[in-house]
């Protein structure tokens, strides 16, 4: 069997190259080599709730547009291989990105992919796909990121199965980190105590601070602290309060992957 590897799922040309960047990083930190994908979708993906189906210019011109993007990424992935002297090789398949990860279940380490809502309609549940459909730990590289990866990663901590399960998964690259900080908000103090237990083994020289919410959320305070910290990395566990009430009630996670601006190491 086939050694894991990092899979780098690439659903457009916008962001790909930062997705390229980042893979390559983790391959290294990971000793794994790196594969990448891309899915060139059908039309049933962007069907909305009251259509049956497609007209059929709707559905051409959505063909037309899969085509395009999918000899964008195949022109990316060529130039930045050139560029990187790699040679990365791209899988493209067609069908749709749940399918796809199945596909990949267990054979790779984790995936690569770019902020979700910033990809073209029928690509947004490439990290639901990862994340749910597979189990892969992901990393999410927002579209103009070029701070590097893992020299400085931030923790957001509150205790919960997702969160030591990305704990877990991304030991190496906490353990490689020349700096790692735990941050806790409006929690009681003592929840610092866990996270020494559970981190100290793997990063002993990590700074552990609580701050209070003052009225903001979590989400815009944790993106808030990492860039105070120049931090180019965000460590959190995903839809720990469940994917179905996570979507109804916006909670911490979706928020992170909406809007940061810093890559996220998540697990779920």
């Amino acid at each position: 069997m086939e050694a894991p590897f990092i899979l780098v799922l690439l659903a457009s040309p916008t962001g790909a190259g930062e997705c390229l960047d980042v893979a390559t990083s983790v391959g290294r930190t990971l000793g794994r080599p790196v594969q990448i994908a891309h899915v060139e979708v059908g039309p049933g993906a962007i069907i909305l709730p009251s259509q049956e189906q497609l007209s059929e210019y709707e559905a051409e011109h959505f063909a037309e547009r899969e085509k395009t993007q999918t000899d964008a990424v195949r022109a990316l992935v060529a130039g930045w291989n050139d560029k990187a002297g790699e040679k990365l090789p791209l899988d493209v398949f067609q069908g749709d990105e749940w399918r796809v990860m199945r596909h990949y279940r267990g054979r790779v380490a984790l995936v690569v992919l770019a902020s979700p809502h910033t990809q073209p309609v029928g690509h947004r549940e490439t990290l639901r796909a990862a994340l749910l459909r597979t189990g892969h730990p992901v990393v999410m590289v927002p579209p103009g990121w070029s701070d590097g990866f893992g020299r400085r990663l931030m923790v957001g901590w509150a205790d919960s199965p997702p969160l030591r399960r990305a704990i877990a998964s991304f030991t190496p690259f906490l353990a490689a980190a020349k700096e790692v900080d735990v941050v806790a908000i409006g929690q009681d103090p003592s929840v610092l105590d866990a996270a020494r237990g559970v981190l100290g083994p793997i990063a002993p020289a990590a700074n552990y601070r609580m701050l209070a919410p003052d009225g903001r959320r979590t989400a815009n305070m944790l993106i808030d602290e990492a860039r105070a910290t120049q931090a180019d990395g965000i460590v959190i566990g995903a839809f720990r309060r469940g994917e179905i009430l996570n979507w109804l009630l916006l909670g911490t996670s979706s928020r992170l992957i909406h809007e940061s601006s810093v890559p996220l190491l998540m697990s779920a």
